[in-house]
């Protein structure tokens, strides 16, 4: 995986360095557009992110063939290896069956492959659920980014295996947080913002429209679908919509705290969609903004049971209607009723994962 782009993985890297650990990379540089010269290993292979089939399947065997391959050259015999999902931590459990069995594996499952695979061949599926039963069965811890991901795992996993780290923003301030004329609108719309994949099932396609049709205020950044990045082209002179492109973390968060709610849509007819890792809604309590999404997923039982959001279809009559009950004021109130439970709740939360439990993981004591 592009672990220098990952905000999960970057959260591990930031405690490493913090507390001093010696660690190494072994990441995927997907654009191959950077000349690293610090110490890590970089597997330079040209690739898509929203590419499906047997093409990504070949490009994961390859992939993996390199962690293979780049674990053999490590010298050490006591060493703890933390795989990013299954393509990481396949071959980290060959190398632990065949060369070395005294390292010890983390499975951090950041997607469960047979769910994001749902529609392709059936020989992937039936290959992917092998790695995964084999992934788990032979790693020393599992940590799931919310706890109702355990039943999407159809295999028996020791409890004390497990371990749960939601995908909470790792800050400890939120200075870098201001209001900018950059994202402004000169207007008394509601502002929505999107940050994340472009996708036709995050229904962005659908905010884009109500955007372009002035009825609500637009601020988007991400990459993936080309149809929607050219739409988005096409829109430059629009005066309710203002993209971005790509942008890191830190800006991200700065866009959707310019607005008044924040957009995390998914499809329920992809079944890794409905155990969704929430990334948005942990970043709306910590940005103080109410969060927009739909039913049927973890994220919507998040939401009404913590009353911090607005709840809707994912058809487009659906979305239009739920947009046009909110207003201004009730928005704000539920997002200071996010921010409040940031404070109380989950403002320690990742800093005490990792002082505890993952100190624990990476230490070779038993």
């Amino acid at each position: 995986m592009d672990i220098i782009s990952d905000t999960r993985a970057s959260k591990y890297v930031k405690f490493l360095q913090e507390s001093r650990i010696p660690y190494k990379l072994i990441s995927w540089d997907r654009e191959c557009k950077h000349n690293y010269s610090d110490g890590n290993y970089y597997y330079k292979k040209k690739a898509g992110y929203n590419i499906g089939g047997i093409k990504a399947s070949y490009y994961r065997f390859l992939w993996m063939i390199f962690v293979l391959k780049t674990l053999m050259k490590i010298r050490e015999k006591d060493f703890v290896i933390h795989g990013c999902d299954l393509d990481a931590v396949f071959p980290s459990v060959i190398y632990k069956r065949l060369f070395n069995r005294k390292v010890k594996i983390i499975f951090d499952v950041f997607d469960w492959y047979s769910d994001t695979l749902y529609n392709q061949p059936k020989f992937i599926l039936r290959l992917i659920t092998f790695l995964e039963r084999i992934s788990i069965k032979y790693s020393n811890n599992i940590i799931l980014c919310e706890p109702e991901r355990i039943n999407q795992i159809p295999y028996t996993i020791d409890k004390n295996k497990i371990s749960i780290l939601p995908n909470i923003p790792f800050f400890t301030s939120s200075a870098f947080l201001t209001k900018s004329q950059d994202y402004q609108f000169y207007n008394d719309k509601l502002t929505f913002s999107y940050v994340g994949g472009f996708s036709s099932e995050r229904c962005v396609n659908e905010i884009i429209e109500i955007a372009n049709k002035g009825i609500i205020n637009l601020l988007i950044a991400g990459f993936g679908d080309n149809a929607i990045n050219s739409r988005l082209r096409e829109l430059e002179n629009c005066q309710t919509i203002k993209f971005f492109g790509r942008v890191n973390y830190c800006d991200a968060l700065s866009i959707m705290y310019n607005s008044d709610v924040i957009y995390a849509m998914y499809s329920v007819s992809n079944p890794n969609h409905i155990f969704a890792a929430p990334n948005k809604f942990y970043e709306a309590m910590f940005l103080g903004k109410p969060i927009f999404t739909n039913k049927g997923t973890i994220v919507e039982n998040k939401v009404k049971d913590a009353g911090i959001g607005f709840i809707s279809g994912e058809k487009y009559d659906e979305i239009l209607s739920s947009v046009e009950k909110i207003d201004k004021k009730t928005a704000k109130y539920i997002g200071s009723k996010a921010k409040l439970m940031w404070t109380d709740i989950f403002h320690c939360y990742t800093r005490n994962f990792m002082e505890n439990d993952y100190r624990r993981m990476v230490s070779m004591r038993p």
